[in-house]
């Protein structure tokens, strides 16, 4: 045997039990030693990217994770086409939420091979995570085609399915997938999601309770159920589910808020209007819930306190920018001296807002300014004087101008 070849063997023999001891420390969790000893190594010879992977494999275990990506950049520098280097990067990428440094990592390492389902696994996911949904579609029917009965594929595909407007491929694997493993939550609110979609409310309400008997204490699922039904008018039914619900669950503002109206529409109006009531004192502004408990007062013949309550909900129902909007509006066509369309638009804005009575001086000022018969001019500017105005810097200085203007034109 010539001398070359003994060297070499000598060489690999060496390393191999070095490699040995190394991967025996870390199966003990003994790092600190480990890396002593990979340490002692690069700094015979730092050009070997196997060194660089088992320290990253380490750096990533202790939870370092900048040391980590920074040894296996190292490692890929050397060997760019190690598969192990290249799951590892992808690894440590995704640990730090760099998922879209991750993607081109797992894409070498799925072109390596890509009937490969643990490769395409690991693609498919770093793609969830960016919200992309198209290619993880291609991937997994691709697989589905070769393994229709993996329960894993079926249901990473009916979620790209789901995603990428397949619904009806993606309710029928859901389906499959509650058949094969009825312990998973996920499946059943996302089948509901797609046939709600589909607008087919009979299948919802036997997939929501199809979970619910899978999991009796699951509330997000009887609110679902009870939110199913509401939408649909069935009030009977959405109370049922809406008061199972507060058994189990908090009083959640959207849930009490469905539940007094589908008191209300079943005519047990007292209880309807306490529990609008309590909402609307979680919520002040909310002019639907405003609107129903006027409704109740209205059923009870209380009819002043419905009328208050509709007075409210009528002004919280709009915008509350719409009359600022529209004040402005009225500046811009004042600008333009088109003062036909500025009065019409700050009458708007004050209709839709009575309290911001400087509107009535600007309607005032713009008649002043349009029209040589100042009796509009003048009405408006009464109106104003008489207007409950707050006591502040703005509506003193408009009071001051709008008497001394009042004495001009009445000369």
């Amino acid at each position: 045997m010539n001398k070359p070849l003994i060297v070499t063997i000598f060489i690999f023999t060496h390393f191999y039990a070095f490699s040995q001891d190394i991967d025996r420390l870390i199966l003990n969790n003994d790092f600190n030693k480990a890396l002593q000893l990979i340490d002692s190594q690069l700094i015979i010879n730092d050009a070997q990217p196997l060194l660089y992977l088992k320290k990253g494999m380490i750096m990533q275990r202790k939870y370092d994770f900048s040391n980590a990506l920074k040894c296996l950049e190292k490692a890929y520098s050397l060997d760019s086409s190690n598969v192990k280097i290249l799951t590892e990067l992808a690894e440590v990428n995704s640990s730090l939420g760099n998922y879209r440094r991750a993607l081109p990592y797992r894409q070498s390492i799925f072109d390596t091979d890509t009937t490969n389902l643990v490769y395409a696994i690991g693609l498919v996911n770093c793609y969830f995570n960016l919200r992309t949904y198209r290619e993880p579609y291609k991937i997994l029917f691709s697989a589905y085609t070769r393994d229709s009965n993996n329960l894993f594929v079926n249901k990473q595909l009916a979620f790209a399915a789901m995603r990428t407007g397949h619904d009806s491929l993606a309710i029928a694997l859901y389906s499959k997938v509650i058949d094969q493993n009825p312990s998973d939550l996920g499946n059943y609110t996302n089948l509901a999601s797609v046939l709600q979609k589909k607008e087919n409310y009979t299948r919802v309400v036997e997939t929501l309770e199809k979970g619910i008997a899978a999991f009796p204490d699951e509330t997000s699922l009887l609110i679902k159920l009870g939110d199913t039904h509401f939408t649909k008018r069935k009030y009977d039914q959405a109370v049922d589910s809406y008061e199972k619900y507060l058994t189990k669950g908090d009083s959640v503002y959207d849930v009490l808020k469905n539940l007094g109206l589908s008191y209300y529409y079943q005519k047990r109006t007292k209880e309807g209007l306490e529990l609008l009531e309590n909402c609307l004192a979680m919520k002040p502004n909310d002019p639907v819930t405003a609107l129903f408990i006027g409704l109740c007062y209205k059923d009870l013949k209380q009819y002043k306190e419905s009328i208050a309550y509709m007075n409210f909900a009528s002004r919280n129902a709009l915008p509350y920018y719409l009359s600022d909007l529209y004040s402005q509006l009225g500046n811009v066509y004042s600008e333009e001296r088109d003062f036909k369309q500025a009065v019409r638009s700050l009458k708007k804005a004050y209709s839709l807002d009575s309290t911001k009575h400087e509107i009535l001086f600007k309607i005032a000022n713009t008649y002043d300014v349009w029209q040589k018969d100042k009796s509009q001019a003048i009405r408006y500017y009464n109106s104003y004087l008489k207007s409950p105005k707050e006591q502040n810097d703005m509506h003193q200085k408009l009071t001051e101008y709008v008497l001394e203007r009042k004495k001009k034109l009445a000369r």
